[in-house]
């Protein structure tokens, strides 16, 4: 492995992974973290199933689980989850201004709900151990979150953390 993970051209990508580059990159988005994938290629459309599916609404709001990520790529450096707002994210109300403001959280910007599940996300992200132990932060989850949807957001917020990381360490940045 040279300085950063060496990736198949978009041309390249055939089968299932080139369907879904395509598609991809028709919705505006950058299709580099996909041709990483390329070297499991037989997982890529059960992972994008199951990943678009926790992305979309589900349990929580899009928007929610959107803010989170965008959170939680600011707390692991993924630039290249930070460096352009992504079509998803657009359609489903996330601005600049929210990505801007994840850290200083405004009055008025973020729901109460959004600013408990930040909270969250960076508990976990620091030590999910500690933050599962921590009552104060468990009850309050409990004020905004039924237990199905603190399922639906602890499991969302390990993947977009586990990814992220994936992402930095190797090196990945954007190509459009």
């Amino acid at each position: 492995m040279g300085e950063r993970i060496e990736l198949p051209p978009f041309e390249a990508l055939t089968g299932d992974i080139g369907k879904l580059a395509a598609a991809w990159k028709d919705m505006g988005s950058d299709t580099t973290f996909i041709r990483m994938l390329n070297y499991r290629a037989d997982l890529v459309p059960a992972f994008f199933d199951f990943y678009m599916r926790m992305r979309g609404d589900g349990l929580l709001p899009a928007k929610l689980k959107e803010l989170v990520r965008l959170r939680i790529a600011r707390l692991n450096t993924c630039r290249y989850c930070l460096s352009s707002l992504s079509p998803l994210a657009e359609k489903q109300g996330v601005t600049d201004r929210h990505i801007a403001e994840l850290e200083h959280r405004p009055p008025g910007l973020f729901s109460d709900q959004e600013l408990a599940a930040f909270d969250l996300a960076e508990a976990i992200w620091h030590n999910a151990a500690e933050a599962g132990r921590n009552e104060a932060l468990r009850a309050r989850m409990c004020e905004h979150f039924t237990d199905a949807q603190m399922l639906e957001l602890v499991w969302a917020i390990g993947m977009y953390i586990a990814l992220g990381r994936m992402i930095v360490f190797f090196g990945i940045e954007r190509e459009d």
